[in-house]
């Protein structure tokens, strides 16, 4: 999958604007990578156990059409919310977790529809911005019950922010998965 930079400066000026954050410059990639996969894949596993679903199932335009990167969707069925992948954590919301792995893949779990005008509630953050985390670490705990009452869809998903460095971001067929289960993968 590629993407021109300039679309993609927008797309990370968008999702920055989302979380409510100012933009840090992406770093470029160090000339030795002690974490990379033997075989150029870094795995994305799901960060929630329920049923996976391509982005342009996802009930809002921002998401769906890929304007913030490439990625997948799960509609969890628990609210035990984990690391997708081993990395530092870039940015902590309540509501949306930037990670950083080492091959310089960065990731935006975003849990929940607009769920950043629910302030915080209905989530009990368990991470800090500069922690390092390894895949399936808690990020959050999340009363999903809470925000589908508050009438907020509980989508959770997990997007490539930084597509164009990548060769290739896979796409994922629906089904049921756990958090350990691989949600995409993306060639590095």
């Amino acid at each position: 999958m590629t993407t021109d930079s300039t679309s993609q400066q927008g797309a990370a000026d968008r999702w920055a604007l989302m979380i409510g954050r100012r933009r840090r410059s992406t770093p470029t990639a160090s000339a030795t990578q002690p974490h990379a996969p033997a075989d150029g894949v870094v795995v994305v596993t799901s960060p929630a156990t329920g049923t996976a679903i391509p982005l342009a199932e996802v009930p809002d335009q921002i998401f769906s059409v890929g304007m913030l990167g490439p990625g997948a969707a799960v509609h969890p069925s628990a609210g035990r919310i984990t690391a997708p992948v081993d990395g530092e954590l870039i940015s902590v919301m309540p509501h949306a977790y930037g990670l950083r792995t080492d091959e310089g893949v960065e990731l935006l779990v975003h849990i929940g529809l607009d769920t950043v005008e629910l302030d915080g509630t209905h989530f009990t953050t368990a991470v800090a911005q500069g922690r390092r985390v390894a895949r399936g670490d808690v990020l959050v705990d999340v009363d999903l019950a809470g925000i589908a009452a508050a009438g907020y869809d509980t989508c959770t998903v997990v997007l490539v922010t930084n597509p164009a460095r990548f060769a290739d971001v896979t796409a994922p067929e629906p089904r049921e998965l756990t958090a350990a289960d691989t949600l995409f993968t993306v060639v590095v």
